[in-house]
């Protein structure tokens, strides 16, 4: 007791560092995983002070339920320099990875479809700046002749989540796949990159790697952040942007891309996240009722994450991504899954694109701007 008060600061400091270290070693596995660390340059809880840089706090251990993401995490490997590339976290070298391949790697997997660009002669244009022009050409796009109520008809689900499955962070199948079948009947079409000029992406860190690792960002605009779940998105306030409703109020959006759901896994059931997707879709058309909303299915995980993890595996995964997919109408909303570009034969998220079993290494976003780029919408 007389040292303690001889020195208050000096105790004071010594539980902050205990305090940090307990806070460092029950988040080193969740919102503190892809911080770098390594024990033999500084303590463990060094690595709060590294992820304060990057706008990761230590409450967010009990605000954010099972959140698998940190910052820079889509974005920060250095073991994606397989082309002999310096993938560090910075967009010019994001950039000059994937420079130079964009367009010829875009129309080369669209090819056989009918190429929409803002630039090549002779082709039909289908622009970020005209894409809303052509309605009245629905019918050979694949659209209905005319325009259906927003919001109607939306598939309800074949069953309830039972309690075992809720207690167990089992994300239940309960639509099946006719949300996903009726969206891939609309015949999408290959586009360029003047095509998102007019576009809007949102999404947690994994968008964050598409526009850190990509040329996109050159072209659309992007509210993404590390950790963001659709419980939180309408409410976030973007750096240097603000929150949605105000960067939506700023700008007339043509398209707005949405892909959250991976820190959802586990929190509630597929009803819940439903509903709150839903919510927050519905919101987004009223706050811009002219702009497409294209839905993007929560990207996968490894084989390695799938059998070893009860709930941030793919069976959840497609649960989700089943439920969601039946908001799309193929007029206001669509659906697409990326998974098509990044899965192995298994369904798995290709081994070889991911540093830490969840995120794209740097690299390999092109080939998620490559399938955006066959997605594109005729009408």
């Amino acid at each position: 007791m007389k040292h303690l008060k001889e020195s208050p600061f000096f105790f004071l400091l010594l539980l902050s560092g205990i305090l940090f270290t307990i806070l460092a070693a029950i988040g080193k596995n969740n919102i503190y995983r892809d911080q770098q660390y390594h024990p033999e340059k500084g303590p463990l809880l060094s690595i709060l002070f590294t992820a304060m840089n990057e706008d990761i706090y230590p409450w967010q251990l009990f605000t954010d339920g099972q959140a698998v993401e940190t910052e820079g995490s889509a974005a920060n490997p250095t073991e994606d320099n397989q082309n002999g590339q310096n993938t560090d976290d910075t967009s010019d070298s994001a950039k000059d990875t994937g420079e130079g391949n964009d367009t010829a790697s875009g129309s080369d997997s669209a090819a056989g479809n009918s190429t929409v660009s803002g630039n090549a002669a002779g082709n039909s244009t289908v622009s970020g700046n005209n894409a809303a022009q052509e309605k009245e050409d629905d019918a050979a796009g694949g659209m209905p002749q005319e325009e259906p109520p927003y919001g109607e008809n939306r598939p309800e689900p074949l069953r309830g989540s039972t309690e075992e499955e809720y207690l167990s962070h089992i994300s239940a199948d309960i639509y099946g796949d006719a949300g996903v079948q009726k969206a891939a009947e609309y015949p999408f079409v290959a586009v360029d990159e003047s095509y998102f000029d007019d576009a809007l992406f949102i999404g947690d860190s994994r968008t964050v790697g598409l526009h850190d690792y990509t040329d996109l960002s050159e072209h659309a605009d992007f509210l993404c952040k590390t950790s963001l779940t659709i419980y939180k998105v309408l409410d976030e306030n973007f750096k240097d942007m603000g929150t949605v409703e105000e960067v939506l109020k700023k700008k007339q959006y043509g398209k707005i891309y949405i892909m959250v759901g991976i820190n959802e896994l586990g929190r509630g059931t597929t009803e819940d996240f439903m509903a709150k997707y839903t919510e927050v879709v519905d919101t987004l058309h009223e706050w811009d009722p002219d702009a497409r909303i294209i839905i993007q299915g929560i990207m996968k995980v490894s084989k390695k994450k799938d059998t070893e993890d009860k709930v941030f595996n793919n069976s959840n995964i497609t649960g989700r991504n089943h439920a969601i997919a039946t908001l799309a109408d193929n007029y206001h909303i669509f659906y697409i899954d990326m998974n098509e570009a990044v899965c192995d034969e298994e369904g798995n998220l290709n081994a070889e694109y991911t540093h830490d079993q969840i995120h794209l290494l740097g690299m390999y976003n092109d080939l998620w701007k490559d399938f955006l780029m066959t997605k594109g919408i005729s009408g």
